[in-house]
């Protein structure tokens, strides 16, 4: 069997199960490590996914980690929320335990079990797999330096997860690097499957006064954390600040690092240059308020603000890793050198990781390019309503549950 495309995937339902109910036959339990409130990429997919199933008549439930403060059961937005693993020990035995006996008792509650990343929920469900029959398939979240497979090193029982990870029916793919770990790793090639990320591009659409707005706003949106490099965005504004008057960056969003980058930014004399907006739910306006986008990113999945930035029309720079390249210039591989500190692609500037030159060059660029910065954002909301719409991801998905039933 070889490897399945989106286009396939697409196509397939837009034909064979056209008339089939939208998935009403499709039962569906996600296991995500953690789920709203806390919100990263991951759990946006997660719950958007899990509602635009349930829109469709199928059955969903979400099990995820427990956590103190939040209920262990609640329905959000009409989508039903376990938080039943936990427990902890060097070899994860009481959270294997937590997970297998709730799979255990619902177990007439679904049919496909959809797991979001390589942890210790994984044995589990493989269990679950060969004891009665129950379909299972695999997202990975990430690749490189944060991704699913640098991430289990850690953990006492890694080569069983990624064993039992081998024996899923199906392992989704978001990014060709992604793909390329997963052949290291000796996943069979058969199994694999790109299905990306999606955006309703109906919700995030180009601001009609972008192109009259003189404004020079610059947005990053996603968690405040390492793995997103915001230290290399922040020190290249401080060499911007000399170069183009009232230029701002707005960074929307929480996470562990913000009391340091707000401690660098009072270092570099930052303040009058650099917000930050803290947690926002709906984030929808400092895309609309912003000339550019960026992502600074070492390591990535596929970023769904990135999808986002991009519906809007909004010019991007991105670094080169990750499902990065795939979105702005898939004819640069991740990994590769940048010469000259950026590249300019079809839907998208790269740039290389912990470039803080090439990061302000190219800002630079598009602050100056008026008519660069305005085809980059017009390709790249093509590119996302062709490709990467939420109606399509959703139908690939309930394509593939309904090959595996």
């Amino acid at each position: 069997m070889g490897l399945l495309s989106i286009e396939q995937l697409n196509f397939s339902s837009d034909k064979k199960y056209k008339n089939m109910g939208n998935g009403k036959d499709i039962k569906v339990l996600m296991i995500i490590g953690q789920f709203n409130p806390i919100v990263g990429g991951a759990e946006k997919v997660c719950q958007a996914l899990s509602k635009s199933l349930i829109e469709k008549s199928a059955s969903v439930t979400v099990l995820t980690q427990y956590y103190d403060g939040l209920p262990e059961y609640e329905e959000i937005e009409g989508i039903p929320v376990y938080r039943k693993m936990k427990g902890w020990h060097p070899f994860g035995l009481l959270y294997m335990i937590s997970v297998f006996s709730f799979l255990l008792k619902q177990r007439r509650e679904f049919d496909i079990i959809q797991c979001f990343g390589l942890f210790l929920f994984i044995p589990p469900v493989i269990l679950m797999k060969y004891l009665f029959g129950k379909k299972v398939a695999l997202r990975l979240l990430c690749s490189g330096k944060y991704g699913d497979f640098t991430g289990i090193k850690q953990l006492k029982l890694k080569r069983l997860i990624i064993a039992a990870s081998r024996l899923f029916d199906r392992i989704v793919f978001l990014s060709s690097d992604m793909k390329k770990e997963l052949i290291e790793n000796r996943f069979p090639l058969g199994k694999l499957l790109y299905i990306a990320n999606g955006v309703d591009v109906n919700r995030f659409k180009p601001s009609e006064r972008r192109e009259k707005d003189k404004r020079k706003n610059i947005c990053f949106i996603g968690r405040i954390e390492e793995q997103k490099g915001l230290e290399y965005l922040v020190k290249a504004m401080n060499t911007l600040k000399t170069k183009e008057d009232n230029i701002r960056l707005f960074i929307v969003g929480e996470g562990q690092l913000r009391d340091a980058l707000e401690d660098l930014c009072k270092r570099l004399k930052l303040e009058d240059h650099i917000v930050f907006t803290g947690f926002i739910d709906n984030v929808l306006r400092y895309y609309r308020d912003a000339r550019i986008f960026v992502l600074p990113s070492v390591s990535e999945g596929m970023s769904s603000s990135l999808l986002e930035a991009m519906s809007c029309g909004l010019p991007v720079i991105a670094t080169l890793v990750g499902g990065n390249a795939d979105l702005v210039d898939s004819n640069l591989e991740t990994g590769k050198t940048i010469e000259s500190h950026y590249h300019i692609g079809k839907n998208g500037i790269l740039v290389s990781p912990e470039d803080i030159e090439g990061l302000s060059e190219a800002i630079l660029k598009l602050l100056k390019d008026e008519e660069l910065s305005n085809q980059l954002g017009r390709n790249a909301r093509k590119l996302v309503e062709n490709r990467f719409s939420q109606e399509s991801i959703v139908n690939a998905y309930v394509n593939l549950y309904c090959n595996l039933q």
